[in-house]
């Protein structure tokens, strides 16, 4: 009894180590970063006495708050989006007994594993308008005439950075759903073509129902992920051009460092993970749901 005790005791004082790591590199910033949100702390006035919720009620009659929220929700949902499509389309295909299978899949786990600095500086130089491979090669043989401005056409910039957005997110959508379809039992597949189901009825009958639940962790972790991303929008285009690619991670980052309102860019995060909390209780509940019927 003594033993199993001092067991126990063992094991707790070897995770205390790690609990005061997490306290002080997550928990006690984020606390901080709450109580500056009901402060008007400013680096340029110096400025840090108790304001309420002033702040949050700029933000909620910020008309920029409002334009750069519904981007940065645009953002996400197409990103998650395309990244499923392709995530799944490509899991089908490796799903296969096809040669190379295995070289195939380190290839398109390549994005995803690529430091974000990287892949984003050597797109930044395929876009390019004036030395970007893309347009080099398009020029050349004579698709197009002038340059096409990728990163700073209005019309354009969005589906970029979606589009870059997708090419690092859909890696670990495939390998997740390449999980779950390799889960499913090779028996109802012969079932199915036995009685002569084509593709399309056996995956919305069989494949898609068997996997929802590796699909509802794939979809939301990829969201979250996105919705928070920094790196991959502003290395991309600094959030440009004129702030038309700014997410809410971007407007926190360049009002508490570019304009100095430390308060402000709080209040902004606090609502941030507000959304995020509120996208996860629904999650949750769905997936309570699901298990209830089940």
């Amino acid at each position: 009894m003594e033993s199993r005790e001092g067991s126990r005791v063992f094991g707790y004082l070897m995770v205390v180590p790690a609990t005061i790591l997490l306290l002080v590199v997550s928990v006690i910033p984020l606390l901080d970063g709450v109580y500056l949100a009901f402060t008007n702390t400013n680096l340029n006035t110096g400025a840090d006495a108790w304001v309420g919720i002033r702040n949050f009620v700029e933000v909620f009659q910020d008309s920029k708050f409002y334009q750069v929220f519904g981007f940065t929700i645009f953002y996400a949902f197409a990103v998650v989006l395309f990244s499923y499509i392709l995530g799944m389309l490509i899991a089908l295909l490796l799903n296969q007994d096809i040669r190379f299978r295995g070289v195939f899949r380190a290839i398109i786990l390549a994005p995803w594993v690529v430091p974000p600095v990287v892949a984003t500086i050597t797109w930044s130089w395929l876009l390019n308008d004036k030395v970007g491979l893309i347009n080099t090669v398009l020029q050349n043989i004579g698709l197009i005439q002038e340059p096409i401005y990728f990163l700073s056409d209005l019309t354009l910039v969005k589906g970029t950075v979606v589009a870059f957005g997708v090419w690092k997110s859909y890696p670990f959508m495939m390998i997740t759903l390449l999980a779950g379809l390799q889960s499913v039992p090779a028996e109802l597949y012969e079932a199915a073509e036995m009685d002569g189901a084509g593709f399309r009825h056996t995956l919305t009958g069989i494949t898609l129902p068997l996997i929802k639940p590796i699909s509802f962790i794939s979809t939301i972790l990829t969201f979250l992920w996105t919705f928070n991303t920094f790196e991959n929008i502003w290395l991309l285009t600094g959030g440009g051009p004129n702030g038309y690619t700014y997410t809410l991670p971007i407007l926190s980052y360049y009002t508490a460092f570019l304009r100095q309102n430390i308060s402000y860019a709080s209040a902004i995060a606090v609502v941030m993970i507000l959304v995020l909390l509120l996208i996860s209780l629904v999650y949750f509940r769905v997936q309570f749901r699901e298990k209830g019927r089940g």
